[in-house]
């Protein structure tokens, strides 16, 4: 619903580290809509965040992708 009202067309999260506290770290990812990465003039917003918790950091990358129009 927030997508439709900030022209958004596709949304990206990434969550790397040591999920729920497991020794052996994983990623994993959540896209929705497109998100054209390979297309030079799309507008793609990019951040990241280090999260610290007791068993170490997550990182959290986002990437969104705003309707050029």
């Amino acid at each position: 619903e927030l997508t439709k009202k900030a022209d958004i067309r596709g949304v990206k999260v990434k969550i790397a580290g040591r999920l729920g506290g497991k020794e052996i770290a994983r990623a994993e990812s959540i896209k929705k809509g497109r998100l054209p990465l390979q297309t030079i003039r799309a507008k793609i917003d990019y951040c990241c965040y280090p999260i610290r918790t007791i068993y170490g950091v997550l990182g959290v990358k986002i990437w969104i992708f705003v309707d050029e129009e």
